[in-house]
C-alpha cells in the first residue's frame, strides 16, 4: 500500500515537472513569435518609397554629355567623338555620331531612352521611332531654350534638384553683373574660310549678348526697311559692309570653328585686306575680341557661365 502511494507520488510529480516544462517551452515559443512579429510589424510599418527605376539611358551628344554628367546620371550608350567628354563615361559603349547614331549599337546596349540634341532631330526621330526608342531632344541654339531644356530634362530623368542647381549656376553671372553699359553696340561676326556673317541673336553667342542686355547690330540690320537682310535658319545673316558701316558698332566679338589663334589671324587678314572694314572705329581702337571657340561654340554647353563672364568683363572695358 505505502509502495503503491510511493508511486503516486513519483507520477503525480513528474506530471507537474512535464506540465511546466511544456508551460516554459509554449512561453518560449510564444515570445519569439511575438518578437519575430514585432520585427515583421516594423518592416511593414516603414514607410516604402516608390522610386521609379530610372530607365537606361543613351546620349547622342558631348555637350548633353557634360549635362548628365553634372545631374549624376548614369548612362549606358556614349557619342563617338574625338572631343572631350566626363571621365566617368569613357568607358561606356560607343553608339556612334551625334547627327547619325548607330542604332543598331543603341539597341545592343538596352537603351530605353535616347537623349540628342534638338539641331538633329530630323536626322534622329524617324530611325529612332522604327526601333522602338523613347527620345527626348535638347535645345541648345540659344541660353534661355538651353535653360528651358535642361528644366524639362532634369523632369523627365527625376533630376529635377539636379537641373535647378545648374540652372542657377548658369543665371548668377547675370545677377551679379548689374553695372554694364547697356547702351553698347556690339557685332558678332563669325568668320569661316569661305564667308563672314553676323549673329543674330537667335545663335547662341547673340543670345548670350542679348542675356547681358546690350544692343546686337545685327537687330538694327535685319529691321532696316531700306535693306533687310535675309536671316539663315541657324540664326545668322550675311556680313554686309555697308550696313555694318552704317551700323557702326562700338565693339566687335569675332569667332570661329578653330582655335583661337588661328580665328584671329584670319579676321586680323581681313580687317587688313578690307578698308572699309579697315577704317570702322572699333577696329581703329582695338575693340575687337577674338572668343576662345573652347568656350565660345555655335551652340550652348556646360561653360555658358564661363561665357557670360567673359563677356561681362569685355563689356566692363568699354
Amino acid at each position: 500500500m505505502k509502495f503503491k502511494k510511493f508511486l503516486l507520488s513519483i507520477s503525480l510529480i513528474s506530471s507537474i515537472l512535464v506540465g511546466c516544462g511544456s508551460t516554459s517551452t509554449e512561453k518560449e515559443n510564444k515570445e519569439n513569435v511575438k518578437v519575430e512579429n514585432n520585427e515583421n510589424t516594423d518592416n511593414t510599418d516603414t514607410p516604402q518609397q516608390n522610386v521609379e527605376q530610372q530607365k537606361k539611358i543613351s546620349v547622342a551628344s558631348v555637350a548633353i554629355s557634360q549635362i548628365l554628367s553634372d545631374m549624376n546620371v548614369d548612362i549606358v550608350g556614349r557619342p563617338t567623338t574625338k572631343l572631350t567628354l566626363p571621365n566617368e563615361y569613357l568607358d561606356v559603349a560607343e553608339i556612334g555620331s551625334s547627327f547619325s547614331p548607330d542604332f543598331e549599337k543603341v539597341l545592343s546596349v538596352g537603351t530605353e531612352l535616347l537623349i540628342g540634341d534638338t539641331m538633329f532631330k530630323d536626322k534622329i526621330e524617324k530611325t529612332a521611332q522604327e526601333y522602338g526608342i523613347e527620345t527626348f531632344y535638347v535645345d541648345t541654339s540659344t541660353y534661355e531654350e538651353f535653360l528651358s531644356s535642361i528644366d524639362m530634362l532634369g523632369k523627365k530623368i527625376g533630376k529635377e534638384k539636379e537641373a535647378t542647381e545648374i540652372i542657377e549656376k548658369f543665371k548668377k553671372p547675370l545677377n551679379d553683373m548689374t553695372d554694364i553699359n547697356k547702351d553698347i553696340k556690339v557685332a558678332i561676326i563669325m568668320g569661316s574660310s569661305e564667308s563672314n556673317m553676323l549673329a543674330t541673336e537667335n545663335t547662341y553667342i547673340g543670345s548670350l549678348v542679348k542675356a547681358l542686355g546690350v544692343k546686337n547690330i545685327a537687330t538694327e540690320v535685319i529691321n532696316n526697311g531700306d535693306n533687310p537682310l535675309q536671316v539663315d535658319p541657324n540664326g545668322y545673316i550675311n556680313l554686309n559692309l555697308e550696313q555694318l558701316l552704317k551700323n557702326e558698332p562700338d565693339i566687335i566679338l569675332a569667332f570661329g570653328h578653330g582655335n583661337m589663334d588661328s580665328t584671329k589671324k584670319a579676321f586680323e587678314q581681313l580687317f587688313n585686306e578690307n578698308p572699309a572694314l579697315k577704317s570702322l572705329t572699333a577696329v581703329k581702337n582695338n575693340k575687337v575680341y577674338y572668343l576662345d571657340s573652347a568656350i565660345f561654340g555655335t551652340s550652348a554647353n556646360n561653360v555658358v557661365d564661363k561665357a557670360l563672364i567673359e563677356l561681362g568683363e569685355i563689356l566692363n572695358e568699354n
